[in-house]
C-alpha cells in the first residue's frame, strides 16, 4: 500500500465528510431543504443504495461503483459496502461509523496494516470536540447534513420520481474556504487552519443535491466533488448518489473489535500539518 496515497484518501474522506456534517452553530445559512434533512434524520433508520462514478483525464474510462448500506439513527451507526470497478480489477470498500469514529477496510486499505489489524479507524477532525468542530464521517448522515450547511443559494431544479415516489429536486454548493472564514470569525482558528489546508487539496466547491418527497423526507442525495490526484496527476471527480428507502428500519450495525483496529488519526494529522498554505 502506498502510504502517501492511503493517508491522502483518509484525509479527504474524513475531513470532507466531517465538513458536510455541520452542527447548528456552524451553519452558513439555513436553506429551504434543511428541515427536510433534519426530518429525515429523525427517522429511526433507513436503508440505501449507492452509485459512485469517478472520472479523470488520467483514467482510460470512468470507474463505476455500486453499493448498499443502512443507518440506525437511534444508535447513530451507519454501515455501507461499495464495489468499484477499476482498471486493475474490482475494489471492495466497507465502512462503519458510530458518529464519533469512522472505520474502513477493503482492497488496498487493509493491505500493509500491522499483523492482526483489518480496519483503519479515524476520529472525525482528528479528535476535536463537538464544541470545537463538526462531528460525522463517511456516512449517509454526512450527506444529509450538507443540506443544512451552505454558503450560497439553494435552487429548485424541477420534479422527478425516485423509486416511484414524486419528489422536488434541489441543488446547492459549499466552499471549504468559505467555511474556514466562518470558523475563524467564531474564534476557531485551529479548525479554520485545517479547512484552509484541505482547500489547497480541493479548491473547487462541493456540489450537493437532494430529492425531497411530499412528506419532507429526503429520498435521494447526490454529492459531486474533486478529489486530489496522485503526485503529478490531474484531479479526480467523484459523483456519488444515494437513494434512501425502508424508513423505520432499525438495522443491527456492529462495530469492529478493538483488536482489529489500526488508529490512523495521528498519521493523518501529521500529513495535514505538513500541508503549506499561502
Amino acid at each position: 500500500m502506498d502510504g502517501v496515497k492511503f493517508l491522502s484518501l483518509l484525509l479527504v474522506l474524513v475531513l470532507v465528510n466531517s465538513f458536510l456534517n455541520g452542527d447548528a452553530e456552524s451553519r452558513l445559512e439555513f436553506n429551504p431543504v434543511a428541515a427536510a434533512a433534519e426530518r429525515t434524520q429523525s427517522e429511526p433508520g433507513a436503508r440505501f443504495t449507492m452509485k459512485a462514478i469517478y472520472t479523470s483525464p488520467s483514467l482510460p474510462q470512468a470507474m463505476v461503483g455500486h453499493g448498499s448500506g443502512s443507518i440506525n439513527s437511534q444508535t447513530g451507526r451507519t454501515h455501507a459496502v461499495l464495489n468499484l470497478d477499476t482498471p486493475k480489477g474490482q475494489v471492495r470498500v466497507e465502512t462503519v461509523s458510530d458518529g464519533t469514529t469512522f472505520y474502513m477496510r477493503g482492497t488496498g486499505i487493509s493491505d500493509g496494516l500491522p499483523d492482526g489489524k483489518e480496519w483503519v479507524a479515524m476520529q472525525p477532525f482528528l479528535g476535536h470536540s463537538e464544541q470545537e468542530a463538526m462531528v460525522g464521517g463517511g456516512d449517509v448522515d454526512s450527506t444529509l447534513q450538507m443540506l443544512t450547511t451552505v454558503n450560497g443559494s439553494v435552487r429548485e431544479m424541477g420534479r422527478e420520481k425516485v423509486r416511484g415516489v414524486p419528489t422536488r429536486r434541489y441543488r446547492t454548493s459549499v466552499s471549504l474556504d468559505g467555511y474556514a472564514e466562518l470558523l475563524r470569525e467564531e474564534g476557531k482558528d485551529e479548525l479554520a487552519d485545517h479547512y484552509e489546508k484541505l482547500a489547497t487539496l480541493m479548491p473547487g466547491p462541493v456540489v450537493g443535491e437532494a430529492w425531497i418527497d411530499g412528506e419532507e423526507i429526503v429520498r435521494r442525495n447526490r454529492i459531486v466533488m474533486d478529489l486530489p490526484g496522485e503526485s503529478g496527476q490531474p484531479a479526480m471527480t467523484m459523483d456519488m448518489r444515494m437513494d434512501l428507502f425502508d424508513f423505520g428500519a432499525q438495522p443491527d450495525i456492529r462495530l469492529p473489535g478493538s483488536s482489529q483496529i489500526f488508529d490512523a488519526t495521528p498519521y493523518v494529522e501529521e500529513q495535514l500539518d505538513s500541508i503549506e498554505t499561502d
